[in-house]
């Protein structure tokens, strides 16, 4: 049996953050892994995002986005 669950919450317009995590159970053995990530909105088109994650292997990093949008004009 498993199960997974997430929720994400608006802190403010440029904030917000997500916990997540799983759990599997088999017979008489499971495991499980959380993860909670923090994002920070910097402009229109890059953001910042925290990730912390415990289970299996443990991870802290930092990712940053930026997206590049082009406008085509005819």
């Amino acid at each position: 049996m498993a199960m997974t669950s997430e929720i994400q919450s608006q802190l403010s317009k440029h904030n917000a953050v997500t916990i997540g995590g799983n759990l599997a159970v088999n017979g008489d053995e499971g495991g499980g892994a959380a993860t909670a990530v923090f994002r920070h909105q910097l402009s229109e088109v890059s953001s910042v995002e925290v990730v912390a994650s415990a289970g299996l292997h443990a991870l802290i990093g930092v990712q940053t986005t930026w997206w590049v949008i082009l406008y085509f004009v005819n």
